[in-house]
């Protein structure tokens, strides 16, 4: 079996990792796997480092659609892992001919438009990362089946690379205490607005607590306006992009993740995996890993006094913290394993194929 992965994001962000364990698990079982990406991105360099094939994508759609739909033919499936790969992945199928399956990692609507019909009616299989982002596909439409297959975390491999002695590192360099934080893109959807407002209110409680956001995007600028506003320059940092996800991640005293809407939220697998406690707000698929009280804290999404009394409630409370990692840890390696998800695809990859 041969598959045609295709990936058009420029940066590096959950959905592309998730990719990566995808590939590497279906090596190891002897499936033959190739990923068609932007020329020069994060992806293509981590695709060529670990030995897979790269078929390089300019952004230009017109000639990323011939390009897939000649290479397609080479391969059994195509499968498209963001939304602009699914708009070429369709367009191209008239081309190679061959079964196209999408990944669907996002929880709001997709576009009410004729391209965006037309590219889930040329799907043959669409598979969605949890029940919220299923429900949403059902609802907009009613004709699908998607199958959810959640996002995962290779618990053995983060534990692995955390390094004590870096973690200590890093919290020296913070000086939190705590020291709470989030693994985001500054984006709308990730809210970091709401964790800025709720560092605010915490403060005031624990004026020794430091905060900081592990992640780069477009809003930079605005977000550091809004920190210098309330007073929290040195206080609250936007450190930018980290590849040392599990040490940094380690270094924190409390995760917190406080999206307006999510697929899954694949970094709370690592928080989780790594035995940090979990603050979430209640959306999307969130709710499918995290459950209030017992793997994590879920709180209103945009309710910054409601997120700053859950971290203030989950700081001053060690045994609450050790209860709600344990859980969360043994759910990690029981229900979202890199094995299970390579095993549920290629079950999906199986019956397209007949």
């Amino acid at each position: 079996m041969k598959i045609l992965h295709v990936d058009t994001e420029k940066g590096w962000r959950g959905g592309e990792q998730q990719l990566l364990y995808l590939i590497r698990g279906l090596r190891e079982k002897g499936i033959k796997c190739a990923v068609a990406c932007r020329v020069k991105g994060e992806l293509e360099e981590r695709c060529k480092a670990e030995g897979f094939k790269v078929i390089p994508l300019k952004g230009n759609q017109t000639s990323d659609v011939l390009r897939l739909g000649i290479v397609g033919r080479e391969f059994d499936i195509v499968h498209a892992h963001s939304a602009k790969a699914h708009t070429i992945s369709a367009l191209s199928k008239g081309i190679h001919k061959r079964p196209l399956i999408y990944t669907r990692r996002v929880d709001y609507k997709p576009k009410d438009n004729f391209i965006t019909s037309f590219k889930y009616r040329k799907t043959d299989k669409v598979v969605a990362i949890s029940f919220a982002v299923k429900g949403i596909l059902k609802e907009c439409y009613p004709w699908l089946e998607p199958e959810v297959i959640p996002s995962v975390v290779d618990s053995e491999e983060i534990e692995r690379r955390v390094n004590p002695e870096r973690v200590r590192e890093i919290k020296g360099e913070f000086k939190g205490e705590p020291l709470i934080g989030t693994l985001a893109a500054l984006t709308h959807q990730k809210d970091i607005p709401n964790f800025i407002e709720a560092a605010s209110i915490v403060l005031k409680e624990l004026p020794k607590a430091k905060f900081v956001v592990f992640g780069e995007g477009k809003l930079r600028k605005e977000l550091q306006r809004l920190i210098e506003v309330k007073g929290l320059k040195g206080r609250f940092k936007l450190f930018g992009f980290v590849e040392d996800v599990p040490n940094y991640t380690k270094a924190l005293d409390i995760f917190v993740l406080p999206s307006r809407n999510e697929g899954l939220g694949s970094s709370i697998l690592i928080a989780m995996a790594l035995k940090v406690p979990v603050i979430a707000t209640k959306v999307g698929g969130t709710v499918e890993v995290v459950k209030d009280g017992e793997t994590g804290i879920l709180v209103p999404p945009s309710n910054p006094r409601a997120l700053a009394e859950a971290i203030l409630g989950v700081s001053k409370r060690k045994d609450l913290r050790e209860e709600l990692t344990k859980k969360a840890y043994a759910l990690v390696k029981e229900r979202f394993s890199v094995e299970s998800m390579v095993n549920s695809y290629l079950k999906v990859y199986g019956e397209v194929l007949k």
